[in-house]
């Protein structure tokens, strides 16, 4: 039976994940992480080519071989273990369970405030700061998105959480309350 890409992410990640940290190495890890995720993502198709065996050896290895050139030490054994198991396919996924791993040890969230206009710099930060209060993160990594269908206020998304203060949800609370 074969594991799926989710379940090989999070085996391959909590490995590199403890080696990385027991060498004191996770920054610079992670760095060249999102170098090789930013490749796949770049080549959508790559990681499937490099595990399609349809495809000579010889071929796939020459696909492979600049990311082997270009990465040293625990992260080219990965790429190459990675390859060499046939799970290129399962790279970007890999990358971004190492990622969530590392966000939980430093306590990084990550979210979205949909606003009815741009917030300033300001304005980003002070909610920046108090949603980090709210759920007890030391650090927030905020993106702000325009939607005028929201009339005021903020609705904040973060990892399958949603906190609405927008006008429209307001106004329709009030409209399902006087409705009855």
């Amino acid at each position: 039976m074969s594991l799926d890409k989710v379940t090989v992410a999070k085996r391959y990640s909590k490995a590199l994940f403890e080696l990385l940290n027991s060498q004191n190495q996770l920054d610079d890890g992670l760095e060249k992480l999102k170098q090789i995720r930013t490749v796949f993502q770049d080549n959508p198709q790559l990681g499937t080519v490099l595990t399609d065996k349809s495809l000579a050896p010889s071929e796939r290895q020459k696909l492979v071989q600049p990311l082997l050139d270009a990465t040293s030490g625990t992260i080219h054994n990965l790429v190459q273990m990675v390859y060499d198991y046939n799970r290129m396919d399962a790279m970007v996924e890999i990358v971004n369970q190492f990622q969530a791993r590392y966000d939980t040890l430093h306590q990084t969230v990550y979210a979205e405030a949909t606003t009815a206009v741009p917030l300033s710099d300001s304005e980003l930060d002070a909610l920046r700061d108090g949603y980090a209060g709210r759920v007890g993160a030391k650090t927030v990594v905020l993106s702000n998105r325009v939607d005028p269908s929201i009339i005021g206020g903020v609705v904040v998304q973060s990892a399958g959480t949603i906190l609405d203060g927008s006008i429209k949800t307001k106004i329709n609370r009030l409209r399902q309350t006087l409705l009855g």
